[in-house]
């Protein structure tokens, strides 16, 4: 450094900028207004009066937030009005689905199931046949590592032909439903065939083509082997995914206004507490 330089004033380096302050978060809530900005408060040496002046700002927010729940803007009615919103939904859903309209279906010709063969050895396997076509299903062969078979499973189709079993009077969309509808109701009675020789019971007798799509007596829809709408089963189990939210969001909401009556009920014990904890603030700070 030269000898005129060492009296020259020096530029003093420029202080680092402090960070900005993050923005605070809006929220997503449709309607929701944001509190203000409680002020912040001053700092002291003394943890104890520290600790009491925490104390005195929750109890404030506390109280506030119990004597603004009946605000059309607070939280508490923004909760109660999305869960009534819900809850009419549901209840307009539950309105719309319990009328099952009724079908009119095609029924099937009496055409008899002849030639019913049922053997278990080596594996099960069920044979018939319904006027001209004939059906065979039987299990998959699956052997356990000492050559014994596993447990029993489901028959798989052999020889199925079920275009033959629909009239031609039966066209269109009816048609391929009916296909459908014969595929599970003709695998249900080769099903209960094996089942019956497997538990040795009789098979059934005199049973024609009609009794795999039986029309049933509460919504027309055909039946499957065994007297089983699916139609029925699916508005059932509808019925029981409506009724259950339902059941939540009234338990809910139910929840939600008792807490806060709770809270309003507890508002004279909070008070008081806030005035003792303002007096000991007091008493520390005189």
């Amino acid at each position: 450094m030269s000898f005129l330089n060492r009296f020259r004033k020096q530029t003093e380096p420029a202080a680092p900028e402090a960070p900005p302050a993050p923005a605070p978060i809006p929220s997503k809530a449709k309607g929701f207004i944001p509190p203000p900005p409680r002020p912040a408060l001053p700092a002291t040496g003394d943890p104890k009066l520290a600790r009491l002046q925490q104390r005195r700002q929750a109890l404030e927010h506390a109280i506030e937030l119990v004597e603004q729940s009946g605000d059309p803007n607070s939280s508490f009615q923004q909760r109660i009005a999305v869960l009534d919103a819900t809850l009419d939904s549901v209840e307009a859903e539950i309105r719309q689905t319990l009328p099952l309209p009724p079908r009119t279906l095609p029924d099937l010709p009496a055409i008899p199931i002849e030639h019913i063969g049922v053997s278990l050895d080596p594996v099960p396997s069920v044979s018939f046949s319904i006027g001209p076509a004939r059906f065979a299903y039987a299990e998959e062969i699956d052997w356990a590592e000492r050559g014994t078979q596993i447990v029993k499973g489901d028959l798989v189709p052999v020889e199925v032909d079920i275009d033959r079993l629909i009239p031609d009077s039966i066209a269109g969309s009816v048609r391929d439903e009916l296909a459908a509808h014969l595929e599970r109701s003709l695998f249900s009675f080769a099903t209960d065939l094996r089942d019956r020789a497997v538990e040795g019971d009789t098979q059934p007798v005199a049973t024609t083509l009609t009794d795999l799509a039986i029309s049933c007596p509460r919504c027309g829809d055909w039946q499957l082997w065994g007297s089983i709408c699916l139609r029925c089963l699916e508005h059932e189990r509808r019925l029981r995914e409506l009724n259950a939210e339902r059941s939540r969001v009234l338990d809910e909401r139910t929840s939600e206004v008792e807490e806060r009556q709770r809270q309003v009920e507890e508002l004279p014990l909070q008070r008081r507490r806030l005035a003792e904890t303002i007096a000991s603030i007091q008493a520390l700070q005189s």
